[in-house]
């Protein structure tokens, strides 16, 4: 009796089922695969972004180039030229502190010197034009007008100088604390602007009959000489012969037959 044997089940030699053996080997290879990449990537150099390092640059100054020297000129405000007096005197530094208490001032001119060196016929024009005007400050102020002429005639050069010209300043008055009209500055000092000559000669007769100069008023108009020697002492201007020089040109020119 012959009967059929049924097929016999071929073994893995490992007796290991074929598809577990096929997950086994697609599991181990997504496992290599991850651990080969993490490995990778540790490994791998890190990119370091530099950080930009901008250079600074500083502000360009503003460099202004010197400004050339000019003679007189206006300076518009009075309050901008007691601001820089100010300025000047807060300097801290090393020179300022030891060399302003011993400056040397300037010594005195003697302002007779540049008159005489102007043509004789301007200044005897000068002092015609003026004095009708020195004449009526005297009715006004009981000033000489001999001292008044004199001394416009001394301090502007017979009109010629730059401050006579420039500022209409005839007899060279500098600025001061009470003074708040226009200002110019000459050779390092403030001096006074006005707007005419007449201003000029009328502030000059306020200015020479107040404050320091008040008393002189009593010696009267015909004592030109007492009046010079008054202005001098008490120091009207820098120049060291105010009084000779005063004196001399009225005489000079007969102008004390104006004072009467």
């Amino acid at each position: 009796m012959s009967s059929q044997s049924s097929p016999k089940k071929i073994k893995n030699p490992f007796g290991i089922n074929w598809f577990t053996m096929v997950l086994f080997v697609v599991l181990a290879f997504v496992f290599i695969r991850k651990d080969l990449s993490l490995n990778f990537n540790l490994n791998a150099p890190m990119k370091v972004e530099k950080e930009s390092h901008q250079n600074y640059q500083a502000p360009a100054q503003k460099i202004s180039s010197p400004q050339k020297k000019r003679k007189s000129k206006l300076t518009d405000k009075a309050p901008a030229e007691k601001e820089i007096v100010k300025e000047t005197k807060k300097g801290n530094s090393l020179f300022n502190f030891f060399g302003n208490p011993f400056k040397k001032r300037k010594k005195g001119k003697d302002f007779l010197e540049k008159l005489n060196a102007i043509d004789p016929s301007i200044k005897e024009d000068y002092l015609q034009r003026f004095a009708h005007v020195a004449k009526s400050e005297q009715e006004k102020f009981q000033i000489p007008a001999s001292i008044i002429l004199a001394n416009a005639l001394l301090h502007s050069e017979g009109g010629r100088n730059d401050l006579s010209t420039d500022y209409n300043n005839h007899f060279s008055i500098s600025c001061n604390d009470d003074w708040d009209g226009g200002m110019g500055s000459s050779e390092g000092t403030c001096y006074r602007i006005y707007e005419s000559a007449w201003m000029s000669f009328r502030n000059h007769s306020q200015y020479i009959t107040s404050g320091k100069f008040a008393d002189l008023v009593e010696l009267g108009v015909t004592d030109y000489q007492g009046w010079a020697k008054g202005l001098a002492k008490r120091n009207f201007s820098n120049d060291k012969n105010l009084a000779k020089n005063l004196i001399r040109i009225i005489e000079q020119y007969g102008l004390n037959d104006l004072d009467s």
